[in-house]
């Protein structure tokens, strides 16, 4: 039987889009900052409770909602929906395993709007291969030490906390994920995001320097990690993604919809009247609808712990970033010098967009990972 999505958070985020993020989104590209504003409303409107469990006083959200909430916001700014994203897997991490009473009182902050949380994944030294981090967790007394740095850490200083991959304290345990408090003494935050799109997520370096983590901050257990990353993070993180280049995709769309229903030429013709136009149309409808359909499809696949879900999660964001860049190269086509300058947010959505297939798991990898599950080949 096909889940029933709740219809209250998306509302919410329709309504938080028309009111609060939409108005902001030329000014959070244009002054490279971060949404403060949306977060704000997402606090207010409880959204930013979205991944927490009702028992902690969230809104109890499954995948399904994640992705229609993050297509609403990326059909404003693809900015606000990646940092909203990025805290929201952060959330779900620990929702997964809310082991103790430490991990539980995070989930009720943030539920009430007191913590907004990050990952905090990618080395310079192991590029879009975040799942092999360099980062070292050293076994002292009753805590972990941890060294390091992390790159494009999305909110950056932002954040309340961060969720940290790091190797265990013993190589033959693998990876940890572990909870820490961006305030703590030791963690630091360097340099400022200047990108070409997504322009507002404030992903920044943070150096970790001897940073105390207490065991009750560990997800899981030490050793936990490759399996969070894969079970928890990596679905969360795929569809999200998948859902914020769709947004992206839609609002180039419409965008483009709408300026060649009233641009006129003086014999009083529309731009949509012209048959090659209404080519282009039909095809960047096609792939908009046909991406948000897949991407759907997944998520309550995965929702529903079947036993495909996977396979579709990973192609649902190449299928994504595919789309997203077809449509908005199309979208510049259509609207021209107008599409071309900044009088329209087509050019925006563009920028926006490209991060998509460079952003990990890279669509190579996905390639690489989707051929060989369909081939019955281990990922590893």
């Amino acid at each position: 039987m096909t889940k029933q999505m709740n219809s209250i958070p998306v509302e919410l985020a329709k309504q938080v889009a028309n009111e609060v993020i939409a108005p902001l989104a030329v000014t959070i590209d244009q002054e490279n900052r971060f949404p403060t504003e949306a977060f704000q409303a997402f606090r207010d409107t409880g959204l930013l409770g979205l991944m927490v469990p009702k028992e902690y006083g969230g809104l109890g959200g499954e995948l399904s909602d994640l992705v229609s909430v993050v297509e609403v916001i990326a059909e404003s700014c693809g900015s606000t929906a990646m940092c909203y994203l990025m805290h929201s897997v952060s959330t779900y991490v620990i929702a997964a395993n809310p082991t103790n009473e430490i991990l539980q009182s995070y989930l009720r902050a943030i539920a009430n709007g007191k913590k907004i949380g990050t990952l905090a994944f990618s080395e310079t030294g192991t590029g879009a291969h975040f799942y092999n981090p360099e980062i070292k967790s050293v076994h002292k007394g009753n805590y972990l030490l941890l060294n390091g740095r992390k790159s494009f850490v999305t909110n950056g200083d932002e954040t309340n906390f961060l969720i940290v991959l790091t190797n265990a304290s013993k190589p033959e345990l693998g990876l940890n994920m572990v909870v820490v408090d961006s305030q703590n003494d030791g963690v630091k935050f360097v340099g400022a995001w200047d990108g070409i799109g997504l322009r507002g997520n404030n992903s920044i370096v943070c150096e970790l320097s001897n940073v105390k983590v207490p065991f009750t901050h560990v997800i899981g257990n030490e050793g936990a990690g490759m399996d969070l990353i894969f079970n928890v993070v990596a679905p969360a993180f795929i569809l999200g993604s998948a859902g914020v280049n769709t947004g992206l995709a839609r609002g180039a769309y419409q965008t483009t919809l709408d300026h060649a229903k009233t641009r006129k030429y003086a014999s009083g013709q529309c731009l949509a009247e012209i048959p090659a136009i209404q080519y282009y149309l039909a095809e960047m409808s096609c792939k908009v609808d046909t991406a948000s359909t897949f991407i759907h499809d997944a998520a309550q696949k995965a929702d529903g712990g079947e036993e495909t879900a996977m396979l579709h999660v990973m192609q649902s964001k190449l299928l994504a970033c595919e789309n997203v860049n077809l449509v908005t190269n199309t979208a510049m086509q259509v609207c021209g010098g107008k599409g071309y300058s900044k009088s329209l947010p087509v050019e925006r959505y563009l920028r926006d967009s490209k991060a998509s297939s460079i952003m990990a798991p890279t669509v190579e990898i996905l390639k690489e990972w989707i051929g060989k599950t369909v081939a019955g080949i281990p990922l590893f």
